[in-house]
């Protein structure tokens, strides 16, 4: 009973919020932007700092901290044939689970680490002993990505780093995109930065 009520509570608010904003929005503003900041601070608060849009053929979501882990778990856990990523920092085990899990399930699972970054919290060393192909980015300034793509159909990026500092204490982003053509893009610059990388 009490579920229901919540569930209804939270419709009916976003659906006053909708209301109140066409509201201002008919007073205040001809170009609907009130509309768009209601619309956008309801849909991050019901579904927890994430916003999912589609537009023809293209859908994406974006995500700030708390979540981004769960979310970034989420689509590894989905991978079907390849997961490709160049990752500046990664120190979150709960990742690295999940992409030890995909690799025992026969996803194809390659790693392109910051070497400077490398240290006893990396999970570095724990995806080479589980027989994850990892590799060492060999520029000698910094090799900056947070990138995952996933079946050459998804980009994961933005500014969040795989770290517990990303999730619970620093002001991140990140975007997932479900799109073929731009996960080529992605794609086509890890090979580039593979290839160059040391094993």
């Amino acid at each position: 009973m009490r579920a229901s009520f919540m569930a209804s509570l939270i419709v009916a608010s976003f659906f006053i919020g909708i209301i109140v904003g066409v509201a201002v929005w008919n007073v205040a503003s001809p170009q609907g932007e009130v509309v768009t900041t209601q619309y956008t601070i309801l849909t991050t608060t019901i579904t927890q700092s994430t916003i999912i849009t589609k537009e023809g053929s293209l859908s994406y979501e974006v995500c700030f901290p708390p979540g981004c882990e769960d979310r970034l778990i989420y689509w590894i856990g989905r991978a079907n044939h390849s997961i490709h990523i160049m990752i500046y920092s990664f120190t979150l085990d709960s990742v690295g689970d999940a992409l030890i899990i995909a690799h025992n399930r026969g996803v194809d699972v390659k790693v392109v680490f910051e070497s400077q970054e490398i240290n006893k919290y990396s999970e570095y060393y724990k995806l080479k002993a589980a027989g994850v192909e990892v590799r060492l980015d060999s520029n000698p300034a910094l090799m900056h990505n947070k990138v995952a793509i996933i079946d050459d159909s998804i980009v994961i990026t933005g500014s969040y780093n795989w770290s517990e500092s990303a999730e619970t204490k620093n002001n991140e982003n990140m975007l997932i995109i479900r799109d073929r053509g731009t996960a080529l893009i992605y794609e086509k610059e890890f090979e580039k930065i593979w290839e160059a990388s040391l094993p």
